[in-house]
Parts: C-alpha cells; sequence; structure tokens
C-alpha cells in the first residue's frame, strides 16, 4: 500500500496534476529577479532558498496599499511561499526553494500548475531517506501520514496522553502484530467514494491509475500504480507486476518526449505484457520475491531449521 494521488487530494484539497512546475534553479544567482518577483531580497537567496520565519519577519509589519497591484502581488507570491515552506514543500531547515519562483510570476494561473504532484514528491523523497536512515526527521506534509489511534473509552482521547498510551504502546512489535492480523477482506481500498468526489479531484483519481513522474523541487520520483492495484480497482486480486521503470533511479535524466509521457501518466493497462511472463501471482512471488533455496540456506542434516 502506498498514498496514491486520489488519497494525497482528498486528504490536503490539493489536485494532483495540472502544468509541470518550471523550476529554475539559477534563480538564487539573480538578485534583481527575486527583488522584482518578491519586493525584496532575503538573506539566503544567494543558496536558492529563504527561511519561512523570515518571510513572517518582513510581513508581520509591513503596510500594504491595497490600490497598488505590484505591492499585492509581492505579497501573494510571499504569502504562497510561506504556505509552500509550511506544507506540501516544508523541509527540515524551514526553508523553500526559489527555484519555484517562475511559476509564480502570473499570480492569476499559480494554481494552473501540480503543486500537489510536488508535494507528493517531497514526501516520498523524505519517506525514501527515512526508511533507509539517511535522516532522522521527516521533511514533506507528514500530516497526510498521521493517524488516529483508536482509544477506548473515547473520552480517554483528551486526558494524560501517557494513560492512553498504556493502552496502545507505539511499539514496533504492537503495529506489526496488529498488520500480521489484517487480510484483504478488513482493509477498505477504496476509502473515498467516486460519487462523493468534487470534480476538481477527478484528474487526481485519473492519475491514481496510472505511471506517474512527480516532480518536486528536491527531484523526481515514480508512483508505481501497477505496485497498489488493489488501491486502484477495489476487489481486484493481486496481479503481476511489470518490471520497474528502466530510469527509476536516474529520473533527472529523463527529457523529451519521455518526460512528457511520464509526467502526463502511462495507464495501468498500458504496462502489463500480453502474455504474461509467470502463469499465476504465486509463481511471481516464488520466482521474484521469495528468497531462493541454496545450500548455504539450507539447514544442516539432522538439525531443524529456525527461520526466525
Amino acid at each position: 500500500m502506498t498514498l496514491t494521488p486520489l488519497d494525497f487530494t482528498c486528504i490536503t484539497g490539493v489536485a494532483v496534476g495540472g502544468l509541470p512546475i518550471p523550476w529554475d534553479y539559477n534563480v538564487r544567482k539573480n538578485a534583481n529577479y527575486i527583488k522584482e518577483q518578491l519586493g525584496w531580497v532575503p538573506a539566503f537567496a544567494s543558496a536558492g532558498a529563504i527561511r519561512v520565519t523570515d518571510i513572517l519577519s518582513f510581513y508581520k509589519d509591513k503596510a500594504i496599499d491595497e490600490n497598488d497591484d505590484v505591492q499585492l502581488a509581492h505579497l501573494t507570491r510571499a504569502f504562497f511561499l510561506y504556505m509552500l515552506g509550511r506544507t506540501l514543500l516544508s523541509n527540515t531547515a524551514e526553508t523553500i526553494h526559489l527555484c519555484c519562483l517562475p511559476a509564480l510570476e502570473d499570480v492569476d494561473r499559480i494554481g494552473d500548475y501540480n503543486w500537489g504532484g510536488a508535494g507528493m514528491a517531497t514526501l516520498y523523497r523524505f519517506m525514501s531517506a527515512v526508511s533507509r536512515r539517511l535522516t532522522k526527521s521527516l521533511g514533506g506534509y507528514s500530516l497526510v501520514w498521521e493517524d488516529e489511534r483508536d482509544v477506548l473509552p473515547r473520552m480517554w482521547r483528551w486526558r494524560s496522553c501517557n494513560r492512553a498510551n498504556r493502552l496502545s504502546p507505539s511499539t514496533v512489535e504492537n503495529f506489526r502484530r496488529a498488520i500480521d492480523t489484517i487480510n484483504p477482506e478488513n482493509v477498505n481500498w477504496l476509502p473515498f467514494p467516486a460519487m462523493a468526489l468534487p470534480s476538481r479531484y477527478l484528474k487526481s483519481k485519473e492519475l491514481t491509475a496510472t505511471r506517474l513522474i512527480l516532480d518536486g523541487p528536491m527531484g523526481r520520483f515514480y508512483y508505481l500504480d501497477e505496485r497498489v492495484i488493489r488501491q486502484v480497482y477495489a476487489g481486484v486480486c493481486a496481479k503481476q507486476p511489470p518490471h520497474r521503470p528502466s530510469d527509476m533511479y536516474s529520473t533527472d535524466t529523463i527529457s523529451g518526449n519521455r518526460l512528457h509521457d511520464v509526467l502526463r501518466g502511462l495507464h495501468i493497462t498500458s504496462l502489463y505484457p500480453d502474455p504474461p511472463p509467470y502463469a499465476t501471482y504465486d509463481e511471481f512471488v516464488c520466482s521474484r520475491l521469495m528468497k531462493p533455496m541454496t545450500s548455504s540456506t539450507l539447514a544442516p542434516s539432522g538439525k531443524e531449521c529456525s527461520w526466525w
């Protein structure tokens, strides 16, 4: 299971899909351009980022002429940068990249760009780093991953956290035990019914069934719909996933028509080979996912093999 574009949109209200964001990593070299867009040059602009606290401090006591379109445009861009730095594109340094400024030039078209995809890419970037123990801090819009623990009686959720924690300790063993008891029938694969979705969410629903590149300020990351097919089509049994993209670990080199296609998304139906390389899903698991039984993994003759 993973966070799909539809999940992200329904939780945050930010649609995935739209115009590609024209990231420009050379903006930091052009102080005149930064001043033209923001009305001032932040302290760390030469490093390509601005501290979100500096934005708040700059505008805290600053008077804005509501009849001055230039000042209002500066304020709009600064406010949007602040919101990005606190939510979708947040990082552990509490800064926001200035490379997204080109997408803010026309304030009337800011909403046309794929900010939801950038938010997912940032979250994927930090989840990847945390899972490989490259960092101890989680950036991105981490609130998307928060869950609500069942506390019984329910009124205890407003009492001492320690008392509630004694009933349901947050340990790996407890979470693993809970997950091990779940079977596919206990999972709500489609928590967001299609009939209840606003029209602006339909693009995110469409992209959930595609192999998609998510483009953010910290890099590009694949969303592989074929690996979470149950979340795409509820009730569909597991299928043999196609091979991962050959450029999965070199996404920054993708360009031209290939980049155009993966930014738009490759539909799930176009990814499966016909006929499939394995007769059944179980055969695929045994051949591709399970560790082969070799002489080094077999127990010596007459001794019991321990798997744990």
